[in-house]
């Protein structure tokens, strides 16, 4: 009773009802004169003692949710007055995607970029310092390197929200995703071994084309040149002696024409002779033809001067170009047809548009082979292909290969 200071504890009081309510009590000594007193004060503590046990009922289910969670949770808060970064929380699961503890990852000189592989730093700093800058989301796929050494591939998500008191904090998850990204490799891989493949035989096939191209056009019109010949000459020798002979040479001689005519035409289906002019001089012949069959305007805007393309890559783009144009044919109701070949930043780029009925590309005729196989032989000659409609404002069709 003597000492003097202030003394604190907490206990339960009651109330004059026999209720009893928890409190803080704060006893200090006062002198005064020749007397002494004792003072007390009472704080009734019940909405401290609630708000405390939300929180540790918070705090157990958020450890509980993180627990479970397959990878590591985390909240990054950035401080008002400084900038500086800070993670006021990172989750035990720290320990098994990462092999380091959650203190150790908290530090300040540590942090989640030290897990970052070094080749993919560069990339994780610049999502992230984007999401910084603007106050917003960030997500991010890379490699990380595990306290063992071992080569992970994680992937990043944080949301960003704004705290009552202006702090900016992103709550965010890593987990690792080295199973499924691995899956994904392989698949990629598989699909580039097949994009080869089928390239190959794409080149094998235009190759024989051109082969048989050559062999009906050659042999069969050698052939029927003779044929032609020969009847002339019996035309000359015997037909004088019968009256029926003439007419049925001359009916012979008609055969022969039309004959003449299927064969250049099977060989000009198989490899059209104008690609050997030209990428440009085949977009305009074609062009003609299509105009011819369809009787629809087919405006062509080519350059004059191509830098140097590949025999596959023209063969490739003349093929996309017959198949765009026979959809146009088929399902556009097209009133006019604009072809544009243009050079652009080291790459050669073809566009078929047309003012037709268009379609909606996200649920238009979404499994159509001619698509499909227009976007594989771009895929093969390494470019892109885009395909932009609207429902009553036609179609627009866009290759960009690399030259």
């Amino acid at each position: 009773a003597g000492e003097e200071g202030a003394q604190r504890f907490e206990t339960q009081c009651v109330r004059a009802d026999g209720s009893t309510f928890p409190a803080d009590v704060t006893l200090s000594f006062l002198r005064f004169q020749a007397a002494e007193y004792l003072v007390v004060y009472l704080n009734d503590i019940t909405e401290r003692r609630r708000v405390q046990a939300a929180l540790q009922e918070s705090d157990a289910r958020l450890q509980g949710i993180a627990a479970n969670v397959p990878g590591l949770v985390f909240r990054l808060e950035r401080s008002l007055l400084t900038g500086e970064l800070d993670f006021p929380y990172i989750s035990e699961g720290s320990e098994s995607l990462a092999g380091f503890s959650p203190a150790t990852l908290r530090k300040r000189e540590v942090g989640l970029r030290s897990l970052v592989h070094p080749d993919d730093k560069a990339d994780y700093h610049r999502v992230q310092d984007q999401a910084l800058d603007s106050d917003s989301d960030w997500s991010w796929q890379g490699r990380i390197v595990t306290r063992e050494g071992e080569q992970r591939w994680a992937e990043i998500k944080a949301i960003t929200r704004r705290l009552q008191d202006g702090t900016v904090v992103w709550d965010g998850i890593v987990w690792d995703i080295s199973e499924s990204k691995r899956i994904e490799l392989e698949l990629d891989s598989s699909r580039g071994q097949l994009r080869e493949l089928s390239a190959h035989l794409e080149s094998v096939r235009e190759e024989e084309k051109a082969r048989i191209a050559r062999e009906v056009h050659d042999e069969l019109g050698q052939m029927l040149t003779v044929l032609k010949l020969e009847t002339s000459m019996c035309e000359l020798a015997y037909a004088d002696l019968d009256p029926g002979l003439r007419e049925r040479l001359n009916s012979m001689k008609k055969l022969i024409a039309q004959l003449f005519q299927l064969v250049r035409d099977v060989a000009t289906a198989l490899r059209p002779p104008i690609l050997d002019a030209g990428i440009s001089s085949a977009i305009e012949w074609q062009a003609q033809r299509f105009e011819a069959r369809t009787h629809i305007p087919c405006l062509v805007q080519v350059p004059e001067h191509l830098p140097p393309l590949s025999a596959a890559k023209e063969v490739g783009l003349f093929r996309i170009l017959q198949e765009a144009l026979t959809n146009v044919m088929r399902h556009a109701q097209a009133q006019t047809v604009e072809l544009t070949l243009s050079v652009e930043a080291h790459a050669l780029c073809l566009s078929i548009s047309d003012d037709g009925q268009g379609f909606i590309p996200a649920t238009g005729r979404p499994t159509s082979f001619g698509l499909v196989g227009m976007r594989e032989r771009v895929l093969m000659m390494g470019g892109t292909l885009s395909v932009h409609s609207v429902p009553g404002e036609g179609t627009t069709l866009s290759v960009r290969v690399p030259l």
